[in-house]
């Protein structure tokens, strides 16, 4: 595989930017900066709740259920970067971003037996993407898990169901998918977090009472 085909292959993953695109991603960074001011007003309005000890399980659940839709991009629904952040910023970036990992790789189970369960029967030919996640998955086999579960793009779904298609192992699925959510998490919950600790130490004293102690 030489440089020029891994850059057509890529080309063929990357979708193209287009208006409809571009307010998708609009939606989902308003998505983050609402839930993330749901979670600071939360935990100030009822401090009885103690994001360090309890927010551990709600991490895994806000990472585990989005990962479990296939192909529909759940995370706009759900607050999960916000609550990454806020559960790191009180108390381990490291443990939140394996805790993150483990279950974001988790949920990919649900697209794997999606192509486990037949090519044929879902018609997937039909959708450029898969075909563009199949030929990476032939090959690339382990690099393409690791690369688009490392990269933030909403394709990873189509690769693990062209990894069931071909009856990849799933052990390894899992393995290298984990491989390349630790690195993609521990990046973004260290960049959020800074963010994060930089833009609520200028708000109001109202607003970062619960994190000033």
């Amino acid at each position: 595989m030489n440089a020029s085909e891994f850059i057509a292959d890529l080309q063929a993953a990357v979708p193209k930017f287009t208006r409809k695109r571009l307010l998708a991603l609009g939606v989902l960074v308003l998505a983050f900066v609402l839930g993330l001011a749901v979670l600071v007003l939360l935990s100030h309005y009822v401090p009885e709740v103690d994001f360090e000890r309890y927010g551990y399980l709600g991490v895994f659940l806000a990472n585990l259920l989005p990962s479990l839709s296939v192909i529909i991009p759940a995370h706009f629904f759900f607050p999960t970067q916000a609550l990454n952040v806020v559960v790191a910023a009180m108390g381990s970036v490291v443990l939140v971003a394996l805790i993150a990992s483990v279950a974001s790789t988790l949920g990919e189970i649900t697209a794997y037996y999606v192509g486990y369960g037949g090519k044929a029967l879902l018609d997937l030919d039909r959708f450029e993407r898969y075909r563009a996640a199949e030929r990476w998955m032939e090959r690339h086999g382990a690099l393409a898990i690791i690369f688009f579960a490392f990269v933030p793009l909403f394709f990873f779904d189509f690769v693990g169901i062209a990894a069931g298609v071909l009856r990849y192992p799933l052990k390894k699925f899992l393995f290298f998918c984990f491989l390349g959510r630790l690195p993609k998490a521990l990046v973004e919950i260290y960049f959020y977090t800074w963010i994060f600790k930089h833009v609520v130490s200028h708000l109001p004293e109202w607003m970062t009472g619960p994190f000033s102690g």
